[in-house]
């Protein structure tokens, strides 16, 4: 990456603008990240460092950016990756740094009931943790890098996180109302730190939003997800969670919706319902991962009208475009390398559009 260059060139601009809004494309949307094979990277000396310590994260992330290649709609991005938990340890689960990719959070409440006096307290370790790297990625990044939001999770995620599962799956049937009103307490708490990111993102300047998915918006954006759901009959999501995700949707100018695994496939029909949601990310689960048995479904998701983000290889871009073509689709490459990414923009090129 140059650091000189403006990260958002204004071609990548009117492509993602275009993507967003539905319009024809001739070619898929495709992105990738490759960093380069002779890269040097500070180490951590243990887990607990690579989670904690700011001063290393930051210095890690500026040297992976300014040895990276942005290949397409890639752009530079720091995602502010405290874990895929990182919104229960900032509402006080205890968390556990278990590996460099794995951080686990434990319950903090005891029940239901404990849930109504969890608030964002400010002075939460990871929380401040959260602030003073989104604060230092912010004034790093004008010209340079786009920055991404910590994970937010999913409100009904969080109820899981926050006392267990288990507890959760008992209470969707015996305190259902309860439920809704802990979802609502969820909710104002996720659009509260949702707002207070933005706030310090904005403060270095960056224009739009991007998710740590890494696809750019012209404005506010997020990944929102509800991955406990594949427990849940599509009339519980139906009543539980659409409420919720509709309320944190008509908080971003550009909602995002990340369907997670096959069990998430029976709540599919519900979410193509929502006309405020214009894009969904199909990401089929370990071990299923190849694209060439969920045509079908890609197919379904384009039909309704949504654009589609996949995670895909190289390999299988050419036989998508045949199966479903090109409209409405974000291909990130898995499997990026500088030779496999020049001879696929060779293929779908980038830098046009349909007249």
């Amino acid at each position: 990456m140059n650091s000189t260059l403006p990260p958002l060139p204004a071609w990548k601009e009117a492509r993602l603008r275009n993507w967003w809004a539905g319009a024809r494309q001739s070619s898929p949307c495709i992105a990738g990240w490759v960093l380069n094979p002779d890269a040097r990277l500070p180490q951590a000396r243990d887990p607990e460092q690579f989670w904690t310590d700011t001063e290393f994260i930051i210095a890690r992330k500026m040297a992976e950016l300014e040895q990276t290649t942005c290949y397409g709609c890639a752009v530079p991005l720091h995602y502010i990756d405290q874990g895929s938990s990182a919104m229960a340890g900032v509402l006080g689960c205890p968390l556990q740094y278990v590996d460099m990719e794995t951080v686990w959070a434990h319950p903090r409440c005891g029940s239901l009931d404990g849930v109504f006096a969890v608030e964002l307290d400010p002075v939460v370790p990871v929380y401040q943790r959260i602030r003073e790297l989104t604060r230092r990625s912010a004034a790093l990044a004008a010209g340079h890098h786009f920055v991404a939001p910590f994970a937010l999770e999913g409100v009904t995620d969080l109820l899981a996180a926050l006392y267990g599962i288990e507890n959760f799956l008992v209470d969707v049937l015996d305190r259902p109302e309860d439920l809704r009103r802990a979802i609502d307490h969820l909710d104002d708490l996720w659009l509260r730190a949702f707002a207070e990111t933005q706030t310090w993102i904005r403060a270095g300047g960056q224009v739009g939003g991007i998710g740590w998915a890494g696809v750019w918006a012209p404005g506010t954006t997020f990944p929102l997800q509800e991955d406990v759901a594949y427990n849940l009959a599509p009339d519980h999501f139906r009543r539980l969670c659409l409420p919720s995700l509709r309320r944190r949707m008509a908080a971003l100018e550009y909602p995002y919706f990340h369907l997670d695994g096959v069990g998430m496939l029976p709540h599919l029909p519900l979410l193509l319902e929502l006309e405020e949601l214009p894009v969904i990310q199909w990401v089929p689960g370990a071990g299923r991962e190849r694209l060439d048995q969920w045509h079908a479904v890609i197919r379904r998701i384009l039909q309704a009208g949504k654009r589609v983000h996949l995670y895909a290889r190289a390999d299988e871009v050419a036989p998508l475009v045949d199966a479903v073509g090109p409209d409405g689709l974000f291909l990130t490459i898995t499997d990026a390398t500088h030779e496999k990414m020049a001879t696929l923009l060779n293929r779908f090129p980038q830098q046009s559009l349909p007249a």
